[in-house]
């Protein structure tokens, strides 16, 4: 980082913290999305079907 003594990894710490929880949050949108699209792809196909019949 920009400091080469204590304060250089105390900064590189909470960056790195910082960091992990934006992965983890844009990961965690990601599966409620895919979760989200599922549900309503098994929803469609229960309604087709039953139109079908």
């Amino acid at each position: 980082m920009f400091f080469e003594d204590w304060r250089g990894y105390l900064i590189a710490g909470f960056s790195l913290v910082w960091i992990a929880n934006i992965y983890m949050s844009l990961f965690c949108l990601l599966r409620q999305n895919l979760k989200a699209e599922k549900i309503e792809a098994k929803i469609k196909n229960i309604e087709y079907n039953d139109l079908k019949n």
